[in-house]
């Protein structure tokens, strides 16, 4: 399955998503965008560019963003392995918000919920599909950035299970996560949150407290929240 000739196959295949996505020729996209690699996460495979600092350093001479959703980071491996440990109910309706290689959208995925795995980099949209597709998971993977779109995905919603790792980055991001996070979820859904400790994740649990029931575990370095509406 995941021989040098498949993986050349999937090289193909995802060298011509990512240019349709970024609206460019094969010929455009970096050598370091394509080289990819396979990594295990939490009993998923995951496919990624084999580099990051090489593909950091030809996004930026580019003048395009770091490209942050390319490799996996301790949230979203603790959150990936979470889900593992307990997977959500068959059919369960899940939704990954900034899903980047979207390891714990396919741990979902392959325990039989329906998973809509969202990411506002079109990069990370075209890999994670290729990921899904590897580890022989079906789920629907989307564009979107979940701060900006938030009322598009509430309308696919409500949602079962919210997933995020790692989302809380800026105070716009906690002020926006508060707002959309009672939106998506159905009645007796739940959010599983996982934040490598930063700043603006305080702020975010303190207004979030004012409408959800908070649970945290340590998962190493990272916390795990759960948050369920009052």
């Amino acid at each position: 399955m995941h021989g040098n000739g498949a993986l050349t196959a999937v090289r193909t295949s995802l060298s011509e998503q990512l240019a349709t996505l970024r609206g460019v020729a094969v010929g455009a996209l970096p050598e370091s965008l394509l080289a990819i690699a396979l990594r295990e996460v939490a009993g998923v495979h995951l496919l990624l560019p084999a580099d990051w600092e090489a593909l950091r350093h030809d996004e930026g001479a580019a003048g395009r963003p770091i490209p942050y959703w390319a490799r996996p980071w301790p949230s979203g491996i603790a959150l990936a392995e979470a889900l593992a440990a307990a997977p959500p109910p068959e059919g369960a309706r899940v939704i990954e918000l900034g899903c980047g290689l979207a390891a714990p959208s396919i741990v979902a995925a392959r325990a039989g919920a329906a998973v809509l795995a969202t990411d506002g980099a079109t990069d990370a949209v075209a890999f994670a599909a290729h990921s899904f597709a590897l580890n022989q998971a079906v789920a629907e993977v989307a564009h979107a950035d979940w701060a900006e779109h938030g009322d598009e995905l509430a309308a696919r919603g409500p949602f079962d299970l919210v997933l995020a790792a790692d989302v809380l980055y800026t105070a716009q991001n906690a002020d926006a996560a508060v707002r959309l996070l009672p939106q998506l979820l159905a009645r007796n859904g739940e959010v599983l949150l996982a934040d490598p400790g930063r700043t603006n994740a305080r702020r975010f649990l303190s207004a979030a407290r004012a409408v959800f029931a908070l649970d945290s575990r340590a998962a190493g370095a990272v916390t795990l929240y759960t948050l369920r509406p009052k």
